[in-house]
């Protein structure tokens, strides 16, 4: 009897602390989970006030992660966040959100990416707004000769995209650039800039002091003086049909009109080198595209 005791205890236990928790999905193919606990080094989110990077690798999506955390709590959320890597979560395919199988994802998605799905998902305040975004053109570290590229010269340059990516693939064809297009892996369209089947792949610029990206050990660097604006405002998506979507997206939005008001939102992003001081100075190659900065979505 005692034992048949002991072991409803524990059942009741565990399911009241599961109940405690929120689980948030995150992509499995880019679980960040190891650099965020880096980055966080025993400390709470919640207490998280300087969001300077201390690991390599981009680190908007670990900003993220912690940026989502405070605004749900500052919105009356209180649970703790558990992260969910799920492989089919990826930056173009929403199916489970759609099916409320997924309550909300860590990291913000373009707008224009979830546009036709506004009847099945909730969408934030923007986390990052049009015209925030910036990248670089990329291309080997020992290209010199490109490295110094002209921007009147840029009709030379072949650039690797996925039309998939409606932004980026939108921002390039608002250049003279000549655009390969290609649909596969991230990691392959930048081994096409590694054996020079094509000249660069436009990258969000890297967090190193000098905008080096290393990737498995080789080297890029972006074209210098030269920068692009994607064209689109980033946020976070709710489930509707999953039953705590309402409850989960009204303390969402509420607690990043705080972090906004706060200057949160704003500190994250330059602090992080999402924003990144060092390209502040550099010319827009679709300086045109900027006229529609200021249209909210």
């Amino acid at each position: 009897m005692k034992r048949l005791i002991w072991l409803w205890l524990i059942f009741y236990t565990g399911s009241l602390y599961a109940h405690n928790q929120l689980v948030v999905d995150i992509m499995s193919s880019e679980n960040f989970s190891q650099r965020y606990a880096e980055f966080l080094n025993g400390r709470s989110p919640l207490d998280v006030q300087s969001f300077y990077p201390t690991t390599k690798g981009s680190h908007i999506e670990i900003i993220e992660m912690v940026l989502l955390q405070q605004a749900l709590f500052l919105g009356g959320e209180t649970r703790e966040v558990i992260f969910n890597p799920k492989p089919s979560v990826n930056i173009v395919e929403f199916s489970d959100m759609l099916s409320g199988e997924s309550l909300i994802l860590a990291r913000s998605v373009w707008h224009e990416d979830i546009i036709n799905y506004r009847g099945s998902l909730y969408v934030s305040d923007a986390v990052v707004e049009f015209g925030q975004y910036e990248a670089g053109l990329y291309v080997t570290k020992r290209n010199v000769a490109l490295q110094n590229l002209p921007q009147e010269q840029l009709e030379q340059l072949t650039v690797v995209a996925n039309p998939r990516w409606r932004v980026d693939w939108r921002a390039l064809n608002n250049t003279d650039i000549n655009i390969v297009s290609f649909i596969g892996p991230w990691e392959t369209m930048l081994n096409m800039v590694e054996t020079e089947v094509v000249d660069a792949m436009l990258i969000n610029f890297s967090v190193s002091q000098n905008l080096l990206l290393n990737f498995e050990e080789r080297e890029y660097v972006p074209i210098q003086n030269i920068k692009m604006m994607l064209p689109d405002s980033r946020h976070f998506i709710v489930s509707k049909k999953h039953p705590q979507g309402e409850m989960i997206f009204a303390a969402l939005n509420r607690g990043l009109k705080i972090l906004r008001a706060q200057g949160v939102l704003d500190k994250a992003l330059h602090q992080s080198g999402f924003i990144n001081h060092l390209v502040k100075d550099w010319e827009y190659v679709n300086q045109q595209m900027l006229s529609s900065s200021q249209v909210e979505p």
